[in-house]
C-alpha cells in the first residue's frame, strides 16, 4: 500500500457529484485528502453535458462552479458550491425532464409540451397542450447553491469499511422562470461506504433527496446513488470508474443513469487537478459529459 494522504481520499468528492443531480447535470468537485493539515480548499472549473433526452431537440449545458471545502476536524467536512449555469435552449429544467403539473389537478403527472412521446418542460412549453420549444432560446445565470456536510462515523481500519454520513441542502437560487431550477428547497440524508484493499478502493454511496413541492413542476422525492472502484496509480494520481443514477425526480420523467471515468492528480503540494468523462445510458441523463477543475489547498 502506498503511503500517501491520497489513500484517504474523501468521499465528499463523490457526494459533491450530486450537487446538480436535482437538475440532472453532474458537477465536478475536488477529490481531496481528508483535511489533515489542510483545513480549507477552493476550486473552480467547468462541467459540460449534451443530450436530447429522447427527443429531437439537443440541449447543451455548461456549469462553472466556485467550490469551497472546509475540514474543521478529521471526521467532519463541509462544502459550499456556487455555480453559474447555462443551457442552450428551454427544453429542460437544467438537464432534467421535469414535467409541469396540470393546473387544478391535485397530484397530476400530466404535462403540456409533448415531443416524440416525451414529457418536456421549461419556458418554451405552454400549459395549453400545444407546447413548443425554441432551440435558440438559451438561458443562463446563477444556479442552485448547494451545501453538503459529512461526518465519518467509522474509519477504514482492519475489516471495517469507512462509513460516512452526509447531509445535502439545495438553496433555490436558480431562476425557475428560465428553466434553471425548480425554485424550491431540497434536502436529504445519505450514507457512503468505501474500503481500501491494497491500491484498490471500492465505494458505494446513496442519498435520499426530499424535493420541495412545486406548484409549477411535478417534483417528487428520489434516491440518488453511485458506486464503483478506484485505483491509486501513484502517490499523486488516483483514477476511478463508476456508475451514477437516480430514481425519477418527477412524475413522468425518466430515471437518470450514466457511467463515468474520473481522475484526480495532485501535481503540487497545494494544488490538484481533477477531470471526468461521462456517458449516459438513459433518456434521463445527458448523452455525453465531461469536466475539469483545479483546487488550491490552504494550510497544507
Amino acid at each position: 500500500m502506498i503511503a500517501s494522504p491520497w489513500k484517504r481520499v474523501s468521499l465528499a468528492a463523490l457526494f459533491c457529484c450530486l450537487a446538480f443531480e436535482t437538475a440532472g447535470v453532474p458537477t465536478q468537485a475536488g477529490t481531496l485528502p481528508d483535511g489533515a493539515g489542510a483545513p480549507f480548499s477552493v476550486g473552480t472549473g467547468f462541467d459540460y453535458a449534451s443530450g436530447t433526452y429522447g427527443t429531437d431537440t439537443r440541449t447543451d449545458f455548461l456549469a462553472v462552479p466556485l467550490i469551497v471545502d472546509y475540514y474543521p476536524t478529521d471526521r467532519i467536512d463541509l462544502e459550499l458550491t456556487i455555480p453559474y449555469v447555462y443551457q442552450s435552449n428551454s427544453a429542460t429544467v437544467y438537464g432534467t425532464v421535469m414535467p409541469y403539473r396540470r393546473s387544478g389537478v391535485a397530484g397530476a403527472s400530466t404535462v403540456a409540451g409533448i415531443q416524440n412521446g416525451r414529457f418536456l418542460s421549461g419556458p418554451g412549453s405552454q400549459s395549453s397542450g400545444s407546447g413548443t420549444i425554441d432551440p435558440d432560446s438559451s438561458q443562463g445565470g446563477l444556479g442552485d447553491i448547494t451545501l453538503t456536510a459529512g461526518y465519518v462515523m467509522v474509519e477504514d481500519a482492519g475489516l471495517l469499511p469507512r462509513l460516512r454520513s452526509t447531509l445535502y441542502l439545495k438553496f433555490p437560487t436558480a431562476d425557475r422562470d428560465k428553466g434553471l431550477g425548480t425554485g424550491e428547497f431540497d434536502a436529504g440524508p445519505g450514507l457512503a461506504l468505501s474500503k481500501w484493499l491494497g491500491d484498490w478502493q471500492p465505494f458505494l454511496e446513496g442519498v435520499y433527496v426530499f424535493q420541495g413541492e412545486s406548484d409549477l413542476y411535478a417534483t417528487k422525492d428520489y434516491l440518488n446513488y453511485n458506486g464503483g472502484i478506484g485505483y491509486q496509480i501513484s502517490d499523486s494520481f488516483y483514477g476511478a470508474v463508476l456508475a451514477k443514477g437516480a430514481t425519477a425526480p418527477a412524475d413522468g420523467s425518466p430515471a437518470p443513469f450514466e457511467g463515468r471515468v474520473k481522475f484526480a492528480w495532485q501535481f503540487m503540494t497545494t494544488t490538484s487537478l481533477e477531470g471526468y468523462f461521462s456517458k449516459g445510458f438513459s433518456d434521463g441523463s445527458p448523452e455525453v459529459g465531461g469536466g475539469l477543475a483545479v483546487f488550491y489547498t490552504f494550510g497544507q
